[in-house]
């Protein structure tokens, strides 16, 4: 299947310190673990504390039809982590936040290496996903999501783990 990622947009490269060495294209980054490029994630939780979800689009181009965090994505040319979630909140839930900078770690998986920054917030909708990027969105209780971990990408797995989620 197709990918709708549009694989030359810029990313942010870096060194294991955060510290800027260039731009490749999504292609490279997710081609090369090398490459360490920026990502923020964002993690949504409502009055009830219960964590908003995704399940992302099947035409992604990294775990497709797979849950992850309620938004997240590159860091592109240009912009700073709190900017880059700010926007995919917009572009992936329809959803407009004021994120909370948590923490930022280095992640690796089999595919791509990252400097993760993890932001929060509280917000109980309404949420517009978008279909290019988005199948659904649901708020868990943190016990669902406990039994959800053969669903979720590594990578949220990863994020709500540092966060003491899971």
């Amino acid at each position: 299947m197709k990918t709708t990622d549009n694989q030359q947009e810029m990313f942010i490269v870096v060194d294991e310190n955060d510290m800027v060495l260039g731009y490749k294209t999504r292609y490279e980054c997710h081609h090369d673990k090398t490459l360490i490029h920026r990502s923020a994630g964002l993690v949504i939780f409502n009055d009830r504390g219960e964590i908003l979800l995704q399940k992302r689009s099947l035409t992604k181009d990294t775990y497709p039809g797979f849950y992850t965090l309620s938004a997240s994505g590159h860091v592109n040319k240009g912009e700073t982590p709190a900017e880059a979630i700010t926007r995919e909140a917009i572009e992936e839930i329809g959803a407009h936040i004021q994120p909370e900078f948590k923490m930022k770690f280095l992640y690796e998986d089999p595919r791509e290496t990252e400097i993760d920054y993890l932001f929060t917030t509280q917000h109980d909708g309404p949420f517009l996903p978008n279909p290019l990027e988005v199948e659904e969105v649901a708020f868990f209780s943190l016990e669902e999501v406990k039994q959800m971990k053969d669903v979720l990408t590594p990578g949220a797995l990863f994020s709500l783990e540092k966060l003491s989620l899971l």
